[in-house]
């Protein structure tokens, strides 16, 4: 040290503390003019007080100072602008940000072309090719999945069998594969051009119109269809798909791939070997994906094809995961403008590039758009071609888009890549861990917004055994447990919608109401209150005449062939097409298979169902039975045996209105009337209950159905519809069943997945089946038969929790013919009215890890169960203190606990009964859909959900604009769009599943029911600003806040961080905001807090409609219609009434919250 020192002040001429020293006064923080004029000025003051002391503006020295300052500050400012330019997070010109982020190995994304499938909807060849049947097909234009042509699809391959290239018939393709599930055949056409084999066509997308090509595709080695590297002369291919679900499927069919943009060529020669050679095109906009590079030979044709590879370090192409023997490699470098640069090695891991060259590229669109299947209908492709006999022949066919497209890109902003440059090198450009996963997909293309991934099976499993999916999402379950509870649920759910015309009103009507008949929930209220029709007094049976699948004819017949329908006059008046007629055995046996079997036989059952699908006539041919062609005038869905006695009917529930009634509503909801509607079994038809008819109760009652007193005696209401003669609350029924288990089991269930059995060709339901060992009262002894259910819907809580540990179920409709099998079921098992006191499940409240009160089952044997709270007598009988009480009769339906102290029974809201049974041993089902499968060599299952950006900018434009909702690509589009960059990345233990994302529509009219809500806020008295104004700068406040970038995936929604953001946007024009629900199970306070699934993204529905102005918070302008919830649960509870200001406490019924599924 002392050396040093020692040199550093003999020796060196320039010491930094010398040099320092002699600059302590200079201010190296001076930049701009004025400080840097005043600190040469403070310099001299004092360092030369003598030498320099004129210091007035007239002074020559003055103006010197001035010029320096000037001088110096724009040196300054270009030396640190130049600074900036040499960080890769300051730097703004696009040729730095693009060399700063190819120092890191991030070569920055061009614009990405629109990419599609095209399927081919007709066809028409100049050929002459005769089908099977000696048709000449020349000129006739045969259509796919024609219905008036049953042999279309010969038709189909016969004629591209002509077209295509020798040896290449339907069933021998050129490649084949499963590409996501879905087997994929490709063909080459014939076609005699010369040049590429592509075919360009122009559409108007979005008001702009575009070019596109049809371009030859290939599948080998790839988990996607791709395009072929283009080689002049070859022939177009096409691709034959199909997933198993029949020629109607959009997936189904053959079809041709296409691309937005140009495809353009140049050629270069290189004359001397040069190391890392870089060449240089300064054509503007050449897309990302699509560059070829050829050498030529010397008659100027393709001789060899040069590889791209992606990865670029230091200055030239020194690394590729390709074979070693694969030299002829470079590297496509992105340039201002989305202009390029081809670089090559340095002769050590690559080859030096010597001779000519063509370049093939094409130049497409930059900028992001999205296609909509009706932007490409109806296109027509011609494709001459060459016969076998070597005649000229052109190949005519009409192509559409089936799915939409979204994955357009512009090219990379500057922003973007200063943000996945680095985290692109963190990762070392491969996905590994979980983090890789979230991140790496955000660098595949710059349309992706949002990447969710998650691990769904875990490394560890036997590559010798059949991959299985424990979550059920790709592998079928079947679980058997003991703790099974069922019971149902009664509700009135509610939404409310306002309208501007009668299109409006229609358009309500059709899919808020109408289409609330077809759900699950609606049937099975219908069950419930409308019961049988009996038919046991008639002695009525079954004469069965032909069977086959699924299928018998007969009569009913007491004496005779009876008349049914219409012509009857007893109960068999209601046993039309769709009614259920309930039989029953004319003896001791029972029913199984359709046959009737000794009482002891397994499985057997005591009663079967059957619906009436066709009736002829009046059902007895005129008292003769049979029809003339031998076959019975009456067709039952299920196999009958004859002899089976008629015991009760339920007539057909109707799932439409009348163009008549719908006419009448338009009417009276264009003038703000008041009315109800019912349903009149006589007549199968929904009818109009009034205003002065119309019940103001909530219980459903068919005692003064049809009323017409004008004394608001009519309860049979099951839709009703008030208004504040602004918007219209209509008001609905819904029975539900739901199954749960305690601990043992966890359901899985995709309510928008339909599963199909292509064997059979129909679809496959998951089930929850009561197990035949299980006990019901009436006997003692086991049922002696399964009990199976359908699963139709998750459980959804008020705050979008969705349950795992229950469903919802309903009646089994096998065949899908909308009419359940047998809706006795819950009768059957439960037995509701037999030993009543025995028949009511429990559950407590408890608060969850994110402080929201849920449900949880609790034993019922902490309860004293009785009708009427008069049954139990304190004063005779000793209770431990805390003892819970329940009371069931309707009167009361209360829930109560004693105090030892003062011998009394309060009510207790912190437990809620539900009329069931528990303990049940149980077999759930779960199937999953065959159109995803997973590689068994693999160990890793990773789903990744994307949102990509135009399907965000169009859904929030929906949502605001309305129109036709955008549909989301699929995931067999998502898959072609970006396998081809991510598969690569990906560890080879890993399988990529792409998902579309889920978006959770909170608060407006296209939001679920009970996530529907108003804001109710105060306005300042003082301000100007009118209400309109308001209005709208609230729900500009709300949409900032939802905002993408401030949203991921399941999040958690506060309103108190919402109301703080209107608040602030708004101040001082608005005083205060609340969000009151529109249900009327809900009021102030319930949507407080929010939670989103996993896969799911909060986005906002609110319009100016959801907002309302009111002049000061109170009790009445905060409540919804009925009681506010305390508890986010479906089960029923105790609420308070009106809003949480005016505190009074009454009994009612909770809601089950969800949106129902597919139903029957």
């Amino acid at each position: 040290m002392a050396t040093t020192d020692r040199q550093n002040r003999l020796l060196v001429a320039e010491d930094w503390r010398k040099i320092y020293q002699a600059f302590q006064q200079a201010d190296f923080k001076s930049y701009d003019f004025e400080t840097l004029r005043r600190t040469m000025v403070a310099y001299l003051q004092e360092n030369y007080p003598d030498d320099f002391n004129d210091f007035v503006e007239s002074s020559e020295y003055v103006a010197l100072i001035d010029l320096i300052a000037y001088i110096s500050q724009a040196l300054s400012f270009r030396v640190d602008l130049n600074a900036r330019e040499n960080f890769l997070e300051t730097a703004e010109r696009r040729n730095s940000v693009l060399r700063l982020a190819r120092l890191i190995n991030y070569n920055a994304k061009r614009n990405q072309p629109a990419t599609g499938m095209l399927k081919i909807d007709s066809i028409l060849t100049t050929q002459d090719v005769q089908d099977s049947t000696g048709t000449n097909l020349a000129n006739q234009n045969i259509i796919w999945n024609d219905s008036a042509n049953s042999n279309y699809r010969e038709q189909f391959t016969a004629i591209l069998n002509a077209a295509n290239q020798t040896g290449q018939l339907f069933g021998n393709p050129r490649e084949s594969g499963t590409i996501g599930g879905i087997t994929t055949e490709v063909y080459t056409l014939s076609s005699n051009q010369l040049d590429l084999p592509i075919y360009k066509f122009q559409k108007s997308v979005g008001g702009v119109s575009r070019s596109f090509e049809i371009v030859p595709s290939t599948i080998t080695d790839s988990d996607s269809i791709y395009e072929s590297s283009p080689v002049p002369g070859t022939g177009l291919t096409y691709t034959y798909r199909t997933d198993g679900s029949g020629d109607s499927s959009n997936n189904t069919g053959f079809f041709f791939l296409f691309k937005q943009g140009t495809m353009q060529n140049q050629e270069f020669s290189v004359d001397t070997a040069i190391t890392n050679y870089v060449k240089s095109f300064e054509t503007s906009n050449i897309n990302n994906t699509d560059v070829w590079l050829y050498k030529l030979d010397q008659f100027g044709q393709l001789s060899e094809s040069w590889t791209k590879v992606p990865s670029l370090s230091g200055n030239n192409a020194i690394y590729n995961s390709l074979s070693k023997a694969e030299r002829n490699t470079y590297n496509v470098v992105t340039k201002n403008n989305d202009a390029i640069d081809l670089v090559f090695g340095d002769g050590n891991f690559s080859n030096i590039p010597l001779g000519n060259f063509r370049t093939y590229y094409r130049v497409s669109d930059n900028a992001k758009y999205a296609i909509q299947s009706s932007d490409m209908q109806n296109i027509q492709l011609t494709v001459p071609y060459t016969d076998a006999n070597g005649a000229q022949q052109s190949l005519t066919m009409s192509v559409s888009l089936k799915a939409s497209v979204y994955n357009s890109a512009a090219t990379e902003s500057n922003d973007s890549i200063k943000e996945k440059a680095a985290q692109v090198y963190y990762s070392q450009n491969r996905m590994i861990t979980a983090e890789d996963y979230q991140v790496v997909p955000l660098s595949a293309s710059q349309e992706i917004v949002k990447v969710r991934s998650v691990n769904r099976s875990a490394s560890g499993i036997s590559r010798a055994k059949e991959i299985l999916d424990p979550t059920g999402s790709y592998s079928n379950v079947s679980v058997f447990a003991e703790d099974g509870i069922l019971y149902r649920q009664e509700s009135v759910q509610q939404f409310t919608f306002s309208f501007n015309n009668r299109s409006d009103i229609q358009s309500t009507i059709d899919s808020s109401v109408e289409a609330k008949l077809k759900e699950a929930y609606a049937r099975q209220f219908y069950y419930l209150k409308y019961g049988t029709k009996d038919a046991s007094t008639l002695s009525a049976t079954w004469n069965s005449t032909t069977t086959s699948t699924n299928t018998n004819t007969g009569y009913f017949t007491s004496g005779g062939a009876l008349v049914i329908g219409d012509s009857a006059t007893s109960n068999m008046k209601f046993a039309k097409a769709g009614a259920l007629i309930k039989f029953t055995s004319p003896d001791t046996r029972k029913f199984l298979n359709g046959t009737l079997v000794t009482s002891t036989t397994d499985n057997a059952e005591d009663r079967a169902w059957a619906k009436i699908g066709a009736v002829v006539l009046d059902g007895a041919n005129s008292g003769v039975g049979n029809l003339e062609s031998g076959v019975g005038p009456v067709t039952l869905n299920n196999i009958v045996p004859n002899g089976a006695v008629v015991n009760a009917i339920i007539p057909n529930f109707t799932t439409s209105f009348s163009t008549t009634l719908e006419a009448d509503l338009l009417d009276r909801i264009e003038a703000y009337e008041e009315f109800g509607l019912r349903y009149d079994t006589d007549s199968e038809t929904w009818k109009v209950i009034t205003s002065t008819n119309l019940s103001t109760s909530s219980t459903f009652s068919l005692g003064n159905a049809g009323s017409s007193t004008g004394t608001n005696a009519d309860a049979s209401w099951w839709f009703k519809f008030t208004n504040d003669g602004n918007t219209y609350t209509v008001q609905y029924r819904k029975l539900e069943y739901i199954f749960e288990s305690e601990s043992q089991n966890k359901f899985h269930y995709d309510v928008e997945e339909k599963i199909y059995d292509y064997t059979t060709g129909r679809s496959v339901k998951d089930t929850v089946k009561i197990l035949k060992t299980n006990s019901i009262v009436s006997t003692g002894n086991s049922i002696g038969h399964p009990i199976t259910w359908q699963v139709v819907d998750v459980v959804t809580e008020a705050d979008g929790f969705q349950d795992n540990r229950k469903v919802k179920v309903g009646f089994l409709d096998a065949d899908d013919d909308g009419v359940v099998d047998n809706p006795e079921l819950f009768d059957i098992f439960v037995e509701p009215t037999l030993s009543e006191s025995t028949k009511f499940v429990f559950f407590e409240k408890y608060t969850s890890y994110d402080n929201i009160e849920r449900l949880r089952p609790y034993a019922s044997t902490n309860f004293v169960v009785a009708q009427n709270e008069a049954d139990i007598n304190l004063n005779t009988t000793a209770y431990t203190d805390g003892q819970l009480f329940y009371f069931y009769d309707s009167a009361e339906d209360v829930i109560k606990k004693y105090s030892s102290t003062t011998n009394t029974l309060s009510t207790t809201t912190d437990y809620t009964a539900r009329r069931g049974r528990g303990s049940i041993n149980f077999q759930y089902k779960h199937h999953a859909g065959q159109e995803t499968r997973i590689d068994p060599s693999v160990s890793n299952i990773v789903d990744v959900y994307l949102l990509e950006r135009t399907y965000d900018n169009l859904f929030r434009i929906w949502l605001q604009d309305g129109g036709s909702k955008p549909a989301s690509s699929t995931a067999d589009q998502l898959r072609i769009n970006y396998s081809g960059t991510l598969n690569p990345l990906k560890s080879l233990s890993d399988q990529i599943i792409y998902h579309p994302v889920k978006y959770k529509i909170l608060f407006g009219s296209n939001a679920e029911e009970q996530l529907q809500a108003t804001f109710k806020v105060v306005k300042n008295p003082k301000t100007n600003v009118s209400d309109a104004v308001i209005k709208t700068r609230v729900i500009s406040a709300i949409n900032e806040f939802f905002a993408l970038d401030n949203w991921d995936f399941g999040d958690t929604f506060y309103f108190t961080e919402l109301a703080a953001y209107i608040h602030n946007q708004l101040a001082p024009d608005l005083l205060t905001a609340v969000i009151v629900p529109n249900q009327s199970g809900q009021g102030f306070g319930s949507l407080f807090q929010l939670n989103s699934s996993a896969d799911e993204i909060f986005i906002s529905g609110a319009t100016v409609d959801d907002v309302s102005i009111i002049t000061a918070l109170g009790a009445n302008q905060l409540a919804a219609s009925g009681t506010v919830v305390t508890s986010t649960s479906t089960a029923t509870t105790n609420t308070t009434s009106g809003s949480a200001v005016s505190g009074s406490t009454t009994t009612g019924s909770g809601s089950s919250t969800g949106s129902s599924g597919s139903g029957y």
